[in-house]
C-alpha cells in the first residue's frame, strides 16, 4: 500500500534525467568523504588531541565537547532538509546548500586541526557539526527526491556503503598522519566529493515548484512527523541502533588504551590498532552488505533484515564483556560488521517509506538524519559517564548491547514496511 502511494509522487524522471547509476556514483562518493571527516575527527583525531591538551582529564573533556557538538547536530539536521525544501533556484534546492556547507566545513576542519586550547576547540567543533550536518540534512534528502521507491533497496544499499568506505579512509589517513595533516587531508576530500557529486549529478532546477504551505514551515511543525505512528517507531529503532554502535565505537581508542592495554596490542600503538579493528570491521560491513539490498528488495521483507540485524549487534557487543582480549576485539570487529552492514543495506529503504509528508521530505528525512547523527555525538558523552560512574568499559557495552536490542523490538512494529 505505501509502495503504490509513494510511488505516484516521487519524482524518477529527476534521477533518470542524470541516469541513477551516475547520481549514485557521486552521492556515494561525497557521502564518503562527508564521513571520513566526521569518523576520522570522531575516532583519532579528536580523542588525541584532547588527550595531548588535557591527559589527566580527558575523558571528561571529550565528553564535554561532544556534548556541545550534539546539540549544534540535533540542530543543523532537520534545518538542512527543511530549509532546502523551501529553495528555489536553477540549481535545485539541496545543491545551493550542499555546495555553501561543503566549504564551509573544510574550512573549519583546517582551523580545528590549528587549535591547541580546549575553549576555542570547543566552539569551532561545534560549528563544525552544525555545518556538516546541515550538509547531511540537505544531502539526505536526495534519496526520496531523486530515486524511484522499486530502485530504494538497491540505492539504499548502494548509499549505506558511503559509511563504511568513510570510516576506512577516515579513520586509516588519521591514524597515520600528524594532527595538523589529519584535519587537512579529511577538508580536501569533502570539497572533491562534493564538487564531483555537484557537477556530475546536477539537479534539476527549482524554480517554479510549488513551496511548502505555511502550516508546514512553523517550528512546531518539526514536531508534526511524529504524529505518524510508523515515523516515530522508525525514529526510536534507528537512533537505537546508532546509539548501541556509536557509543562503544565512540570510545574505541580509549577502550583499547585503557580496557585491554597498551601492552597487548600489536606493537603497541593504540591508533593503528583503533585503524586495524575498524578495517575489519569495514570489510565484513561490505562484503555483508553487497548483496542485502538487492535481496530485500526481491523479498519485500526490509523491516525484517533491520529486526536481525539489530539481534546480531546485540549479541557482538557482548563479546568484549566476555573475552576483554585483542582476539575478543578482533572477533567484535568482524560480527559487528556483518550485522551493521546487514542494517544499512536497507536502512535507507525503510526510513524513505514512512516519511508522513510529500510536500516536507527534506525535513522528515533531516529529523530522521538526527537519529543517526546525534548518538555519533552523544555517544562520547554517554561513554563518559558510563565508564566513569557506571562500572567502566563493561557498562559500555552492555549499554550498547541493551540499545542494539531495543531497536530490533522497535522496528518490528512499524506497520507501514514488510
Amino acid at each position: 500500500m505505501i509502495d503504490s502511494e509513494v510511488e505516484t509522487t516521487t519524482r524518477p524522471t529527476d534521477a533518470d534525467r542524470v541516469g541513477l547509476g551516475r547520481l549514485l556514483t557521486f552521492f556515494v562518493t561525497a557521502l564518503s568523504a562527508m564521513f571520513a571527516l566526521f569518523q576520522g575527527i570522531q575516532q583519532i583525531l579528536l580523542p588525541a588531541q584532547v588527550a595531548a591538551i588535557d591527559p589527566a582529564g580527558k575523558v571528561g573533556s571529550l565528553a564535554v565537547l561532544t556534548t556541545l557538538a550534539a546539540v549544534a547536530s540535533m540542530l543543523a539536521l532537520p534545518i538542512g532538509g527543511a530549509v532546502s525544501d523551501r529553495t528555489r533556484s536553477r540549481f535545485g534546492r539541496r545543491a545551493p546548500w550542499i555546495a555553501v556547507t561543503a566549504v564551509l566545513s573544510a574550512v573549519l576542519a583546517v582551523l580545528m586541526g590549528l587549535t591547541s586550547t580546549l575553549p576555542l576547540l570547543a566552539v569551532v567543533y561545534a560549528l563544525l557539526w552544525f555545518v556538516a550536518n546541515f550538509y547531511q540534512g540537505a544531502a539526505a534528502a536526495i534519496l526520496p527526491d531523486r530515486v524511484p521507491v522499486r530502485r530504494r533497496g538497491l540505492a539504499s544499499a548502494l548509499i549505506g556503503l558511503a559509511t563504511p568506505i568513510g570510516v576506512l579512509v577516515g579513520v586509516n589517513i588519521a591514524s597515520r598522519v600528524s594532527q595538523v595533516w589529519g584535519y587537512s587531508v579529511v577538508a580536501v576530500m569533502v570539497l572533491v566529493g562534493t564538487g564531483l557529486l555537484l557537477g556530475g549529478a546536477r539537479e534539476p532546477s527549482s524554480v517554479g515548484m510549488p513551496r511548502p504551505e505555511r502550516a508546514t514551515r512553523s517550528p512546531g511543525a518539526f514536531l508534526a512527523a511524529f504524529r505518524s505512528r510508523d515515523f516515530s517507531l522508525a525514529f526510536v529503532s534507528r537512533f537505537g541502533f546508532f546509539l548501541a554502535y556509536f557509543t562503544v565505537s565512540g570510545y574505541l581508542y580509549y577502550t583499547l588504551q585503557d580496557y585491554i592495554g597498551v601492552e597487548n596490542l600489536p606493537g603497541g600503538d593504540v591508533a593503528v590498532a583503533v585503524s586495524t579493528l575498524t578495517t575489519i570491521t569495514v570489510l565484513a560491513w561490505v562484503l555483508v552488505a553487497t548483496g542485502l539490498g538487492w535481496l530485500a528488495d526481491k523479498l519485500d521483507r526490509r523491516k525484517l533484515f533491520c529486526g536481525i540485524s539489530s539481534v546480531g549487534l546485540c549479541l557482538s557487543l557482548l563479546i568484549p564483556v566476555l573475552s576483554p582480549t585483542w582476539t575478543g576485539m578482533l572477533v567484535y570487529a568482524v560480527l559487528s560488521g556483518a550485522f551493521i552492514g546487514t542494517y544499512f543495506a536497507v536502512d535507507l529503504a525503510v526510513m524513505s517509506l514512512v516519511l508522513p509528508d510529500k510536500q516536507n521530505e527534506g525535513r522528515d528525512f533531516g529529523i530522521l538524519a538526527v537519529a543517526t547523527g546525534l548518538p555519533q555525538i552523544l555517544s562520547a558523552a554517554l561513554a563518559g559517564a558510563l565508564i566513569t560512574w557506571l562500572g567502566g568499559y563493561v557498562a559500555l557495552y552492555v549499554f550498547g548491547a541493551v540499545c542494539a536490542i531495543v531497536a530490533g523490538a522497535v522496528i518490528m512494529g512499524v506497520r507501514g514496511v514488510r
